[in-house]
């Protein structure tokens, strides 16, 4: 089978290498998939261009998130059969309930990825594609769907007449957009560009604010009245403008890695407002079973930004480093 890797002294998508390896073999516990999708998100660049993600001197096999059908099934499996369709839990050891540390995921440090035509996976980490998704869509649901349930109804769940505040136009913040809609709250959207492209009016979007305007946080409280949950696709260094757009009693989740800089926070609004700030890392494997769930009744269709073939593997890490993304960004096998 083929396979794509990273070498260890590679930073760029050019460098990228395909290499053809033995099928694996499931063991006792496992299943092998005939992977079908792939797709891509923020974290998948960073690790390629490191250090994050990555152990010096060591190859390393791409990509997390994955759609494919069961080819063969290990002893001890009774959940699976040949022929299921499935996607990934991207937390295998956290499987329900509180947090737990599960580190970066597959596709990083010495944990092999997903760009392959086969992978091994555990058989208690599987949820089924949702039988109205494609695979291309079903593709999305481990990282951007799961980060994006996570951050809504993790904690402080929103609800019908909710106000939320997603950054970007990235996988997460348009699953965000979909989801929080579909409990029916109105969702406001920040951005530094794309202001005026049409499919935010074709996404029914309550408001765009510029975020390269100074003082975007305040403009976004009067615009909607104060927003109930910001979903923080950044990272720390915009707390205070996202804290700004809060309504009393309101909450940030906090999951983007794009600027992990610390920023002090204003802790006289956080007081005053009786705000919250959350910091979210993916989701359990129960939470990617509940979000399955849910986009199946909901009949909701993961936004994709553009299809590019496993054997083009290097372009969608240039259009990914780019930022010519609006949606997600899924490989076809």
């Amino acid at each position: 089978m083929k396979q794509w890797v990273i070498p260890a002294d590679v930073t760029d998508p050019a460098g990228l290498k395909v290499e053809n390896v033995a099928v694996p073999e499931p063991g006792p516990g496992q299943v092998r998939v005939r992977v079908t999708a792939l797709s891509l998100n923020a974290r998948d660049g960073l690790i390629l261009s490191g250090p994050f993600g990555r152990l010096p001197g060591s190859d390393l096999v791409p990509l997390s998130d994955l759609a494919g059908v069961v080819d063969s099934v290990g002893a001890d499996v009774t959940a699976w059969q040949v022929g299921d369709r499935v996607t990934r839990g991207h937390a295998p050891n956290w499987v329900s309930g509180r947090p737990v540390p599960f580190g970066i995921g597959s596709g990083s440090l010495d944990d092999p990825g997903a760009a392959a035509e086969y992978v091994i996976l555990d058989a208690g980490t599987l949820v089924a594609a949702p039988a109205h998704l494609d695979d291309a869509e079903a593709s999305t649901l481990q990282v951007a769907g799961v980060t994006a349930w996570n951050a809504l109804f993790g904690a402080n769940p929103v609800t019908a007449g909710d106000r939320v505040l997603v950054i970007g136009s990235g996988g997460v913040a348009l699953y965000a957009l979909q989801l929080a809609q579909a409990v029916g709250a109105e969702v406001y959207v920040a951005l530094r560009s794309r202001h005026d492209d049409p499919r935010w009016k074709d996404l029914d979007v309550a408001g765009i604010v510029d975020t390269t305007e100074s003082g975007w946080g305040e403009h976004v409280k009067a615009l909607s009245g104060g927003i109930t949950k910001v979903v923080n696709t950044v990272g720390w260094g915009i707390l205070n403008e996202c804290l700004a757009a809060l309504e009393p009693g309101g909450e940030q989740a906090v999951l983007g890695l794009y600027d992990p800089a610390p920023q002090a926070p204003d802790t006289m609004l956080l007081t005053a407002n009786q705000l919250s700030v959350r910091g979210v890392a993916v989701g359990s494997v129960a939470m990617h079973r509940e979000l399955a769930q849910f986009m199946a009744h909901h009949d909701l269709h993961p936004l994709i930004s553009e299809h590019v073939a496993f054997d083009r593997l290097p372009d969608a890490f240039t259009v990914l480093r780019d930022g010519a993304v609006f949606g997600k960004l899924v490989i076809d096998l």
